[in-house]
């Protein structure tokens, strides 16, 4: 399977790489998320993971999910992902 990879430019100018994990619409408030990690672990030893709004033509960040049920579902998702 080909990884899918996104990009961010930090406020220095550096581009950054980030590999997806996921991407899905949420039929509820029509708005399509993307989740990605930039593979670094946390102070746990955990797995750093991200979510963003985007545009799925363009990749564009568009936001971050702001409500609970946005993040719940996200949670969902990954939780069936990493079975």
């Amino acid at each position: 399977m080909e990884r899918r990879h996104i990009y961010s430019v930090d406020s220095e100018g550096n581009k950054r790489e980030y590999d997806v994990i996921l991407t899905f619409h949420n039929d509820n408030n029509d708005k399509d998320y993307v989740v990605y990690t930039n593979n670094q672990t946390d102070e746990n030893g955990k797995l750093k993971i991200y979510s963003s709004i985007y545009n799925p033509d363009t990749d564009e960040m568009l936001g971050n999910p702001e409500t609970r049920e946005e993040w719940e579902q996200i949670i969902k998702l990954l939780n069936d992902v990493f079975k």
